[in-house]
Parts: C-alpha cells; structure tokens; sequence
C-alpha cells in the first residue's frame, strides 16, 4: 500500500493541514517543524497526489514546449535551456518537435491545452495565423522563443542577427578576405535563411567584398547538406572563404573539401553562422557565431515563470547578444 498524507502526519506528529503547508509552500511553518515533515516524507515515501494538487492550486505547473526541430543542435541547446529553468522553478516542460509542420504545431496546441499547461514557449519556425488563432482561443501565457512577433502582442527572445552576420563579415575583411561563398539551409524552412543571405549581400557591398551567386547553394541544416553543397561548389570558381549555416554543415563541407585533395584553411576557408560544440572538437577548429542558445532558451523560460508567478514583464522583446569564435578555419590573407 503506498503512504498517505495521514501517515506522514502521524510520522511527523503534525497534523495533515501542516503536511499540506509544507507540500505547497505555504509560508506559515518553522523550519524545523518543516525539516520533520521533510524527513517523515522520506521515510514513509508518501508521494503527493499531481492530480488533486493542480486542483486546488487551480495550476498543473506543466509548461509546453515547441521545438522546430530537436535534432539540430541549435534547438537542442534552446530545449535545455527551456527545461533546466523550469525545472529549477518547480516546473516540468513538454518539449514537443514539430519539424516545421504547421498541423503538428497545431495539434501540440491542443495537447497542451488537453494537458492544462499552465503556458507555452514556442521555437517554431515562424508565428503563422493559424498558430496565432491557437495562442488566442487557450488564451494561456506565451513566450516566443527564437522568433519575433511582428504585431508585438507576444514577449519574445531573439538573437541580433543581423549584427551577428555583419560581424563575422566583418572578422572575414579583417582578416583579408574579398570573395566569400555561403552555404545555407532552406530558405522557405528557416526563419533566419533568407534573412542571413541578404545581409550578408548587402554588408559585402558595404565593406568592399564579393559574393558569387553561382556560390550561394542552399541545402538541408546538415553535415550531409554541406558536404552535397560544397561537392557542387567545388565544380566552379572557388570564394576564397565559404560561410556555412551551422558548425555542422561546415562539417560536411570540410568533408568534401579534404576529399578534393584540398585543405581548410590552407587552400579555402571556411566559417559558420552558428557554432555548436562539435566545432570545437574538429580539427581545424571552427570559426564561428556563437548566439548563446541555451541562454536563449533559459530566458524564455525564465520569462514565462514570471508571466506564471503574476509578475508582469518590463520589456516585450529581449535580444541575447552574441560572440566571435575565432578558430583555425579561417585564413589570414
């Protein structure tokens, strides 16, 4: 038979309305009447009811998730971040990939209404009507993570993208570079793609540099996609640095560069967008963006648990700054 509240309080010797107190938090018992309690909970293993706790305190303390797509380790840190904070805040997360479909993002609304979250954090791909129609009829706090609201009726967390890429173009001039070649993912599935390459046409315009059109190939967020793209760069008149969409398919890309009889950064360059920890393990090491993810993600939360908490937030839009990772990869000229 498992343990009751009424075998705690007899363990304790308090009463069951103290037990209660100590279980929610409920301010009004010593410490060390609530160390007893504590430790008759150890003993007996009683373990609270979630179901008849989220009744009373009119709260489930479930947070849900939507995640573009897990696998990508950019995702992958935002996902951490979102759950260790809420974790720490007494919160458990359902972290849902949604692989950039609009009708799976739509049916994890619904789950996470079905499963009365107390709030949403949403990395999707893009804030559409119809995910904006959900928001609406759960009428439940939300914090965009990684995406903007251009209407600004929802909080976000977004990274300065635009400064990010003027800054690598930027490192890329300094260190003597004049045609640059980007590698980047698909521009219909990634929130920042089309984005990227645009300021990033128009930042070498402004800093005297040059980018071929026939060397900018888009591909899958992968090391394979970067591998299959360098494969047809490599048919042409090379850049003499190429900027991937992530440490991954940079990756891939110094694959099919080295099985060229080519070297990196010797007889090409290479430097990515958005640096993960495998470009730090290979060799060279790569330069790189780093936007602080996990900081992305753990902001989020930390917003939404305020939102939860009845605080109400000062600023509608948070921007994480980034860094320059300056590694092997890349060349002086």
């Amino acid at each position: 038979m498992s343990a009751k509240i009424k075998d705690v309080a007899k363990k304790a010797n308090v009463s069951i309305a103290t037990v209660s107190r100590v279980i929610n938090n409920v301010p009004l018992v010593n410490e060390e009447t609530r160390d007893k309690v504590l430790q008759a909970i150890k003993e007996t293993g009683y373990r609270p009811n979630a179901i008849a706790r989220s009744l009373k305190l009119q709260k489930t303390e479930t947070v849900g998730v939507v995640i573009h797509d897990i696998t990508i380790p950019y995702y992958a840190q935002i996902a951490r971040g979102v759950q260790d904070i809420s974790m720490q805040s007494g919160y458990n997360a359902i972290i849902c990939n949604s692989d950039a479909d609009n009708r799976k993002e739509e049916e994890f609304m619904d789950l996470f209404y079905q499963k009365q979250c107390d709030g949403i954090i949403f990395a999707g791909r893009e804030l559409n009507e119809s995910v904006r129609r959900k928001f609406e009829y759960m009428n439940m706090p939300v914090i965009l993570c990684g995406i903007e609201d251009r209407e600004g009726e929802y909080s976000s967390v977004i990274n300065d993208y635009d400064q990010a890429v003027y800054s690598l173009m930027k490192h890329l001039k300094v260190m003597g570079h004049k045609t640059v070649g980007l590698i980047h993912g698909d521009k219909k599935r990634a929130y920042n793609a089309k984005r990227n390459e645009e300021v990033m046409m128009a930042t070498s315009k402004e800093l005297g540099m040059k980018i071929n059109k026939n060397c900018v190939i888009d591909r899958d967020f992968t090391m394979k996609g970067g591998y299959l793209a360098m494969q047809e760069m490599l048919k042409g008149e090379l850049p003499t640095v190429v900027v991937c969409g992530n440490d991954e398919m940079a990756v891939g890309a110094i694959r099919a560069i080295e099985e060229s009889g080519m070297k990196v950064p010797e007889d090409i360059s290479i430097a990515s967008l958005n640096s993960c920890e495998v470009g730090r393990w290979i060799s060279p090491n790569l330069t790189s963006i780093n936007h602080y993810m996990y900081d992305v993600g753990a902001i989020s939360a930390r917003l939404l648990i305020k939102l939860l908490e009845g605080e109400e937030l000062k600023e509608k839009k948070v921007i994480v700054s980034h860094g320059i990772i300056d590694g092997e990869s890349v060349k002086k000229l």
